[in-house]
């Protein structure tokens, strides 16, 4: 009979313990191996216990919405087969960096939490096509969100974005949600023209990353015996106009584009604020470009 029990037990691979009143989620749920599909949504949770997720590797839709939830535990790394992880209307703050382990999960639910950014790794979930973030408090989008080149749906309403980034291009988005976010507008300001003055460190980096394009340079053969060096330049980016190298210092414009041009089936019109990097105010005057300086109120100007 315990042996019944016991095979009964392992066989289980659905869950539903929503709209109840548990304050944890039962322990005895860890031991589920085959557990493919569990709901625990509306009840008092407060927190996720690491060790039952990870008794859940063949999980696929793990369901916690509406609960009082403070934080994902890194356990959910384990989750490896996970699709569909719903937390919204908790008050989670920060999205743990294993969460990128979950390479299978197609639907990230964490609406109406209190989010305040996103995890530069979140560009490593390339199955990802859906992504619902609204009602959190993220101010911008990590531009490693263009490497989600499945994403299909974004929902950033009601946070304190002001401009998205250019990689979005790159995602396959058929809807874009921002209603709600202090979007950037295309305003006159006053302005005086800028000079640029580099501290000594990015002028040697850029020298060093420019020395990189000459197979032939003895700085670059210094360089690439040295890892300490190639551990600081690999955080180096490429200005949006001229395509040179920078790695600390750079000028953070906008300019506005069709919110078309970010749908693969377009549905909206209107124009919203791309970022733009550029590695200079040289840059910045040229001509050939409709990039924008970036100008915030002051308090007394609100």
């Amino acid at each position: 009979n315990n042996c019944f029990f016991s095979d009964y037990i392992l066989g289980i691979t659905s869950i539903n313990l929503g709209n109840n009143e548990f304050e944890e989620i039962p322990s005895v749920v860890g031991s589920f191996y085959y557990l493919r599909i569990f709901h625990i949504f509306n009840n008092k949770l407060k927190v996720l216990n690491g060790a039952v997720l990870h008794g859940l590797p063949n999980c696929v839709i793990f369901n916690a919405n509406n609960n009082q939830v403070g934080a994902i535990p890194c356990e959910i790394g384990e989750m490896v087969n996970l699709r569909i992880l719903c937390l919204e209307k908790n008050y989670i703050e920060q999205i743990p960096a294993e969460l990128v382990k979950c390479l299978e999960l197609t639907e990230l639910h964490l609406g109406n939490n209190r989010i305040k950014e996103l995890p530069k790794e979140i560009g490593n979930l390339s199955s990802l096509k859906k992504l619902f973030l609204y009602k959190n408090d993220l101010e911008f989008i990590p531009e490693d969100m263009g490497n989600c080149t499945s994403l299909e749906v974004l929902d950033v309403s009601c946070n304190y974005i002001n401009m998205f980034p250019s990689s979005l291009s790159k995602c396959q988005l058929t809807e874009l949600y921002y209603d709600e976010n202090p979007l950037l507008q295309r305003l006159p300001v006053k302005s005086q023209r800028a000079n640029d003055i580099f501290f000594l460190k990015e002028l040697c980096a850029r020298s060093i990353l420019k020395s990189f394009k000459d197979r032939t340079s003895p700085l670059r053969a210094q360089c690439l015996n040295r890892p300490d060096v190639l551990l600081i330049l690999k955080d180096a980016k490429k200005c949006d106009f001229c395509d040179k190298s920078y790695l600390f210092s750079w000028l953070e414009c906008v300019k506005f584009v069709p919110v078309k041009t970010l749908l693969r089936y377009p549905n909206k019109s209107g124009t919203v604020p791309i970022k733009i990097c550029l590695c200079s105010y040289d840059c910045f005057y040229s001509d050939g470009h409709e990039y924008f300086a970036v100008s915030y109120p002051s308090v007394g100007d609100e």
